[in-house]
């Protein structure tokens, strides 16, 4: 059998990058003809490195090619010089990689990560020829994806808005188009109007979009036009997720992209390879604050007591910091105990370090100002509850452990996955919706309560939902989300499987 070669460029994002290695695991060890060449930037390979010692593939047919500075200083243009530095590199190493040369043929096929893609795709492709497939890897739901790349043109709203003298109101391009991007409704402005993804509930523009970590602005917009010419100009899709977690969304998208004469390769949620065995494999956190902590809520508070809090590795909500600490305070006033770990490993999380002290010498939490292990954390047996973000990645390695979610959503497309994951017949989270602010606020189309983004109202709801945590709600939520790991397990050797088969021969 001839070797064909995947040529992978991923973003300097660590949630998106981790989900691809292990695909890569996947194709590899599921066709001994491949090898796959993955070009990232340098401040993410060491991370990739470690990573990949714990997984099971033939090391001899995948090669990670780092690009940029090392050590990039971060600040408000990190992200944009990381995307600058990955671009050059990649423009460096693409012509001789398309030349092939032996045990590393030239590629048949390309996967871009959908923040970098855009910005390379038209001049990579008459350097690769036109028989090597182009991909988009689109590492979340299909739920959001329609919205993101294909429903509104955001560059040509901008320029339309811009060519009407009333509807620019004075504003430059540049003022334009973050609004239009941020707004997400086809318009400059959120209105209030209805907005739908596939199998999620109806909601208000306003709730499909995150001010929890600023703003959407400058970055947003340039991060998302380029991925919306990458969009058009790709062969197809590489989705994490599966008919058996989108029932809707996936047959959905399907069919949406099959009449744009795109493909779409479901090839399942992705976390590491152990994670899908029902056996815990994992050992206790290096860390050893995290493991006795752990330790002693498991022989003080019992089985699945714990709540583990994580914004990922990118996010925070820097905007709402007084929303934050009274998430903390309300956890250190609960009568009964709910035993905590805060992880504050991003670059944007903070705490003030009195409520740090305070925490810390409780005994009822751990903040923990450091990288944790999170899926050590959350394969423990004290481990009951993940307050996360909403990102996809951490949403995967929470359900293929079983564990419910409360969600707060920060950015991009988690209020849609956080609305997703809430909603019946069979929710496996619980979405806080009192942490909203700005333009969020208002009443919500799923019910409840108005919105206020009130410390008052967020605290209320904060003990109300750590109460339904450890009551009857919480067991349904916990119920729901082991039969979703069971679902995942199945899938692996089922439906994702084939797609993944599929996807190496593509």
């Amino acid at each position: 059998m001839a070797t064909h070669h995947i040529l992978a460029m991923l973003a300097p994002a660590w949630g998106h990058t981790i989900s691809y290695l292990y695909l890569a695991v996947q194709l590899l060890n599921k066709d001994p003809a491949l090898v796959i060449t993955i070009l990232q930037h340098n401040q993410v390979v060491s991370q990739m490195e470690k990573e990949l010692l714990t997984c099971t593939y033939d090391k001899k047919r995948l090669r990670i090619l780092g690009v940029g500075d090392k050590d990039v200083v971060f600040g408000p243009n990190m992200l944009l010089t990381l995307f600058e530095q990955l671009t050059d590199g990649w423009f460096e190493a693409l012509p001789p990689l398309a030349q092939g040369n032996e045990g590393w043929p030239r590629p048949q096929a390309i996967h871009f990560a959908f923040a970098c893609g855009g910005q390379v795709i038209e001049a990579t492709k008459p350097i690769v020829g036109p028989d090597c497939k182009t991909l988009v890897l689109v590492p979340c739901a299909t739920a959001s994806m329609i919205a993101h790349f294909n429903e509104y043109d955001i560059a040509a709203i901008a320029r339309e808005i811009y060519e009407d003298e009333a509807r620019r109101d004075g504003r430059s391009m540049d003022e334009i188009l973050p609004q239009v991007s941020a707004s997400w409704n086809g318009s400059d402005k959120l209105s209030g109007i209805v907005v739908k993804n596939p199998g999620v509930p109806d909601m208000y523009d306003y709730e499909r979009v995150s001010y929890a970590a600023g703003p959407p602005g400058g970055l947003f917009s340039q991060l998302l036009i380029p991925a919306q010419k990458l969009a058009k100009a790709v062969d197809g899709y590489i989705v994490t997720t599966g008919v058996y977690f989108e029932p809707i969304g996936v047959p959905y998208c399907q069919e949406y992209y099959r009449k744009r004469g795109q493909e779409i390769f479901a090839v399942g949620m992705q976390t590491h390879e152990l994670d899908f065995s029902e056996a815990v494999h994992g050992v206790a956190p290096s860390n050893e604050l995290v493991s006795l902590f752990l330790q002693n809520a498991l022989s003080e508070c019992g089985p699945k007591s714990v709540l583990y809090i994580s914004f990922g590795s990118f996010f925070f909500p820097v905007a709402t910091p007084q929303l934050v600490e009274a998430l903390v305070t309300t956890l250190l006033d609960l009568e009964t105990p709910f035993p905590f770990i805060f992880s504050l490993g991003a670059q944007m999380a903070s705490l003030p370090e009195e409520l740090i002290e305070r925490v810390n010498t409780s005994g009822k939490g751990l903040v923990c100002d450091f990288w944790v292990e999170q899926r050590a954390i959350l394969q423990h047996a004290a481990l009951g509850w993940f307050l996360t973000h909403g990102g996809f990645n951490s949403v995967t390695e929470s359900l293929i452990r079983g564990i419910p979610m409360i969600i707060w959503p920060v950015g991009a497309e988690q209020p849609i996955n956080a609305a997703f994951l809430s909603a019946e017949p069979n929710p496996v989270a619980m979405e806080l919706i009192q942490i909203r602010t700005g333009p969020q606020i208002g009443p919500s189309l799923r019910g409840g309560p108005k919105i206020t983004g009130t410390t008052e109202d967020a605290s209320k709801e904060f003990k109300a939902v750590f109460e339904a945590a450890r009551s009857v709600r919480g067991e349904i939520l916990r119920a729901n989300a082991v039969k979703m790991a069971k679902a995942m397990r199945e899938a692996r050797a089922g439906e994702a499987s084939e797609e993944i088969i599929r996807l190496a021969r593509f």
